[in-house]
């Protein structure tokens, strides 16, 4: 009788038999010579691996495009190598694909809720769906344009003017600087206290004297060799400007030395002590606290004068008996307790005048006068500065002769005449150096070709005021009050409207 160890070993040998004739094993005949399921498996999972692989290559360098993006008014596209833009139209019912010669002209032409920038492949583009249509746009209008906020942002305004090579021409030029370069109109050349230019005006013989503030003074004799010396022009002739560049300054009352009532020199009877200095059309100085104030004594009284007016008098012909070698004499406080006013003190500058400008040549140092407009009120009152260096404040840009804007900057402004800072044109300058004018409600569409827009559409958005500002993103935007007699010393660009936008180029 079979042991159980017998029967067990049968068992198990059966089973192998079994497992063998199922998996074909090697003609050794054991179960290890046998394949393994494993074995079987990771070839298939490699090979699948594989597959998937060549699937996923052809997916990602197969040319994709972004979901929509040939929505009519949608998108601004620029194609993958090429960069060439793109805008999707809608022309009565046939949607094209229509070429766009700058950014500013593709925002134009999009729903400003909805634009946006995006890159598409070009064999998707040139595949003609949607076809292509005309190219369209605005000749040399910006392909840059200032973000919202730096187009709100306040900027600083300069009108240059230096002789240029040879003759009587005069060059100008326009800045208009971001607060990063606010600095290059400040500094040592910045005219402060008894800074002045001397210049002349287009007709040659209208001079002036213009101080840090911005304001001009004519002079009523520009004979007067007197007047010229308490002037410190230091026998120079002045420097040639335009009109244009002379209204954008402020003005001041004509400048002529003052004349003294009385006989100079005479006894004035005004109390001064000591009593050699009590005489008409003697200039002293006394101390008020620490500040050393300037007067002159008339009959029977002293009256406060700048430190500008007694440099005048003090280079009067007309006081030159009263014998002080153009100095001022130094009295005590007290003598001086009781002055008054001078009548023939206007407001002219305060401080002693020193000249500082030479523009004989192209090459005389100091032959660049700026004036600097660093704000406007709300009524048109203008904040100015004035600087004089050997060279424009900033460099030119190659291929500009007449303006210069902070790269990358721009500014949304209003050019307004007079105190009305909220009415007149809307106008866009960006880093191009060219202003351009903006459509407003009252502009025309009669050269509109109808790409892209039907008739009724054209008649509601003409309705609409700001049509090219909203559509440039400037919607939330307050233009920025600038004279127009600032204004006009940029070059102008071609007019931005959404009209113009529209037009065919090219053959």
């Amino acid at each position: 009788m079979a042991s159980r160890r017998d029967e067990l070993n049968a068992y198990t040998f059966a089973k192998r038999r079994t497992l063998a004739s199922f998996l074909q094993p090697s003609p050794s005949g054991s179960e290890e010579g046998a394949p393994k399921p494993l074995g079987a498996l990771v070839p298939g999972v490699v090979v699948g691996v594989v597959i998937l692989a060549v699937f996923g290559a052809i997916g990602m360098f197969s040319p994709t495009a972004p979901k929509g993006w040939d929505t009519p008014e949608e998108h601004v596209i620029v194609a993958s190598k090429s960069t060439t833009r793109y805008v999707v139209l809608k022309t009565g019912k046939q949607k094209q694909l229509h070429p766009v010669l700058n950014m500013a002209s593709a925002k134009l032409l999009l729903d400003p809720s909805k634009a946006s920038v995006i890159t598409v492949d070009e064999k998707i583009l040139d595949s003609g769906r949607p076809p292509h249509g005309a190219t369209i746009g605005i000749p040399y209008a910006p392909d840059r344009l200032p973000s919202p906020d730096e187009a709100e942002a306040a900027k600083r305004w300069a009108v240059c003017e230096r002789p240029a090579d040879g003759g009587r021409a005069i060059q100008k030029a326009a800045f208009v600087l971001a607060k990063k370069e606010w600095s290059k109109t400040e500094g040592p050349d910045r005219l402060t206290r008894g800074d002045l230019m001397y210049v002349v005006g287009p007709d040659g013989k209208t001079q002036y004297v213009v101080d840090g503030q911005g304001k001009a003074y004519k002079l009523a004799d520009p004979g007067d060799k007197e007047l010229l010396k308490a002037l410190d022009t230091r026998g120079r002739a002045p420097q040639r400007v335009s009109q244009e560049w002379l209204d954008t300054l402020r003005k001041g009352a004509p400048i002529a030395i003052p004349p003294i009532e009385g006989t100079p020199g005479a006894k004035a009877d005004a109390g001064i002590m000591p009593a050699q200095y009590d005489k008409v059309g003697e200039v002293i100085k006394a101390y008020d606290g620490q500040v050393l104030r300037y007067y002159v004594v008339l009959r029977g009284k002293v009256a406060r004068i700048s430190e500008f007016t007694a440099t005048l008098l003090l280079n009067s012909g007309q006081l030159v008996g009263v014998g002080q070698a153009g100095e001022a004499q130094q009295v005590s406080p007290g003598a001086v307790a009781d002055s008054t006013a001078f009548d023939d003190d206007k407001d002219w500058p305060t401080y002693k005048p020193r000249t500082v400008n030479d523009g004989s040549s192209a090459t005389s140092g100091r032959n660049t006068v700026c004036n600097v407009l660093r704000s406007v009120g709300a009524k048109g009152a203008t904040t100015l500065s004035t600087w004089v260096g050997k060279d424009f404040p900033a460099q030119l840009p190659t291929g500009s002769s007449s303006a210069y804007v902070t790269a990358g900057s721009g500014q949304l402004y209003r050019q307004f005449q007079g105190t009305e800072t909220t009415a007149g044109g809307v106008f866009l300058v960006t880093d191009t150096g060219l202003r351009y004018a903006l459509q407003s409600n009252s502009d025309s569409a009669t050269d509109d070709k109808g790409i892209g827009t039907s008739a009724k559409k054209r008649k509601e958005e003409l309705a609409e005021a700001k049509i090219a500002q909203t559509r440039l993103g400037y919607e939330k935007l307050t233009p920025t009050p600038i004279p127009l007699t600032w204004s006009t010393f940029l070059p102008t660009g071609p007019r931005l409207s959404e009209a113009a936008a529209r037009q065919p180029q090219g053959s």
